[in-house]
């Protein structure tokens, strides 16, 4: 090897990119994080960071077990990370304006068993007893009480500092322009500031991933789902919940007092301006739904790029002509959600060959135009 060499080379300082560096550390692998601009700075840091859970009980789905590993992962990392992680376990709150989708959910609800795992399914006015800030219009609302949300940079920032302290470093400043493959192993990462060399690669390039690995012949279906964000002005400490309201939006406090509002997804490429019309019809939703939102000011828009794979499923494991160049991506808006199990697969890939949980099914494999083309 030659030029900074590292054993491992991860592309992407997000979420994602440093929770495979904190893993790989944890087993004493050393890597190389290579960033374009700085630390959580893609979709990242224009998560929400909503860490929840479907349900009280894995399925068998190995989406399902990736979910509930990740989310005791993230959980206990939150009281040993420093600085904290700004961990609020207040959990989620998933309102419901319209009566056909009422009756669904009630019947839904009697016949599950979360009803006795701390899961509450409210109407009418023991909603608004319960989550005072909801507006007339939310008749009903089913309370998951082991979600819960974190400050994304803090989260981040927690994984890359702990993966420093063992070995790790970060190059910021660098823009991967590809990776290079040779007689079925990597070869190189060409970079704008030379070529870097290393004995396995992870790519953790979110939505930009299909364009650093387009010479290698393999296509990788991602594509850039664009969200806006609203955040308020602060204000005194309201709910600890994350609220999910109609239409894809949803809303949480953050530990500083502003409101963060979220909305669906939109597929423009990589345009990232700000849509006016888009913005007033998200502000006179999030108003209706918490009327407290009409007294506050914003104070910053925002967008950022979810990376969303063909089937909405993260894309985890090698290429299919090589086994020591990694992809780990497209996950869609749940990569705060995912991020501790993907870095820890990730790492057991690298290390033992094998994976404690299943993967194959995040293989690229699965997807018909992930062949050689």
């Amino acid at each position: 090897m030659t030029k900074r060499d590292a054993q491992v080379i991860i592309i992407g300082a997000g979420v994602i990119g440093t929770a495979c560096a904190y893993f790989l550390s944890r087993l004493g692998i050393k890597s190389l994080v290579l960033e374009r601009h700085y630390l959580c700075a893609g979709a990242s840091g224009a998560s929400a960071a909503l860490i929840t859970l479907g349900s009280t009980h894995p399925t068998s789905d190995p989406l399902d077990l990736l979910r509930f590993e990740s989310h005791e992962l993230i959980r206990e990392l939150g009281h040993a990370f420093d600085p904290p992680i700004e961990m609020i376990q207040g959990g989620s709150l998933y309102t419901i304006t319209d009566e056909k989708e009422n009756r669904e959910l009630r019947r839904n609800f009697d016949q599950s068993e979360e009803s006795s795992d701390g899961f509450r399914f409210m109407e009418g006015e023991e909603v608004h007893r319960f989550e005072p800030i909801l507006g007339p219009q939310v008749m009903a609302a089913y309370f998951n009480p082991k979600d819960f949300h974190v400050n994304p940079f803090r989260l981040c920032e927690g994984y890359l500092n702990a993966a420093l302290h063992r070995g790790c470093r970060v190059e910021y400043g660098i823009t991967v322009h590809e990776v290079t493959t040779k007689n079925g192993q990597v070869d190189r990462v060409v970079t704008d500031q030379g070529d870097y060399y290393a004995d396995w690669v992870v790519v953790a390039g979110g939505a930009h991933t299909p364009q650093i690995l387009a010479k290698t012949g393999i296509e990788v279906p991602i594509t850039p789902a664009r969200g806006q964000v609203i955040i308020t002005e602060p204000c005194e400490a309201m709910t600890g919940r994350v609220l999910f309201l109609p239409d894809h939006l949803y809303v949480k406090q953050t530990a500083k007092g502003n409101f963060y509002l979220g909305s669906h997804t939109e597929f423009v490429g990589f345009d990232s301006g700000i849509t006016l019309d888009k913005i007033s019809a998200y502000s006179r939703e999030f108003s209706r739904a918490v009327p407290l939102f009409s007294k506050l000011k914003a104070v910053r828009f925002f967008t950022g790029f979810r990376p969303l794979s063909a089937d909405e499923r993260p894309i985890i494991g090698p290429l299919p002509h090589c086994p020591n160049l990694i992809v780990a991506s497209g996950h869609g808006r749940n990569g705060m959600c995912y991020s501790a199990s993907t870095g820890k697969a990730v790492s057991e890939l690298i290390s033992a060959g094998n994976t404690t949980l299943p993967i194959n099914a995040f293989g690229i494999e699965r997807f018909s135009n992930g062949l050689e083309v």
